[in-house]
């Protein structure tokens, strides 16, 4: 039997966090301008307490990479929380994740039969639709989950697999909301902000060509380009993707400090 979680703190590593917190947010502020871009700090692998600790402190977006430890960390943690969550979804853990009344947004849907499979899992009485983002490979790494991206010089993009996801989610998944679009950039172009991240340009014009595409098909309910969000940046590159349009960074060793590796 595991050991009951603890969602007790020390005044020290809540000072700590909460000082962590604010000073990304200033720099996502700084770089802003009118946008107000959402921060969510990701505590992979990190105890429930610290985030009890920014609970306490006002914060409500959190995010996970790994969907039991959600789950387990969501029984215990307010129900007011909104998680996120950014890992990879295997198709039988989708009901797992639809039993979390306050998963506020999935962020890496890249297949039809997870989408049928949330849509069939999430409870009748859930109170508003599960949010989702398309996980779009801009880097095209072998090692990547999501799915290709398109530009505009795409000669098959209007029957791509990004776009049949797309119109399966607004036309056959009434419990889903299609939010917008996320990516995890190459190590290479997130550290080396010198120039241009290649993956948030690819983003944004997948974006682009996304919404013209729903519109030529006139499919009833699709976002216009604006607003579709944005997923991108992390710890290494979120200044970056602010910059560069991101509605939603996804923050966790700036805010939480270095984790041990999982076993």
């Amino acid at each position: 039997m595991s050991e009951p979680i603890s969602l007790e703190y020390t005044p020290d590593r809540a000072t700590e966090l909460k000082e962590n917190m604010v000073s990304v947010q200033e720099e996502i502020d700084a770089v802003a301008g009118s946008s107000k871009p959402r921060l969510v700090p990701i505590s992979k692998i990190k105890p429930a307490s610290d985030i009890k600790a920014l609970y306490d402190a006002g914060y409500r977006h959190f995010g996970e990479n790994y969907i039991q430890e959600m789950v387990d960390k969501a029984e215990v943690l307010p129900k007011d929380i909104k998680w996120h969550f950014v890992g990879s979804l295997q198709s039988n853990k989708s009901k797992l994740a639809a039993s979390v009344s306050n998963l506020y947004l999935l962020e890496t849907l890249s297949s039809q039969k997870v989408a049928d499979l949330l849509q069939k899992s999430i409870p009748s009485d859930r109170e508003s639709k599960l949010n989702v983002y398309l996980q779009v490979n801009t880097s095209g790494e072998d090692s990547k989950s999501g799915l290709s991206p398109l530009t505009s010089s795409s000669s098959a993009s209007s029957s791509s697999e990004l776009v049949d996801l797309a119109i399966h989610v607004i036309e056959h998944c009434p419990s889903l909301n299609l939010l917008g679009l996320m990516t995890i950039g190459s190590f290479e172009a997130s550290h080396d902000p010198s120039k241009p991240n290649p993956d948030f340009e690819t983003l944004k014009e997948t974006r682009k060509e996304l919404a013209r595409i729903l519109q030529e098909k006139d499919v009833k309910g699709a976002k216009k380009e604006e607003e579709l969000e944005l997923s991108m940046g992390m710890s290494a590159d979120f200044v970056q993707a602010v910059k560069e349009g991101s509605n939603s960074v996804r923050v966790g060793t700036r805010i939480f400090g270095e984790r041990p590796k999982k076993h």
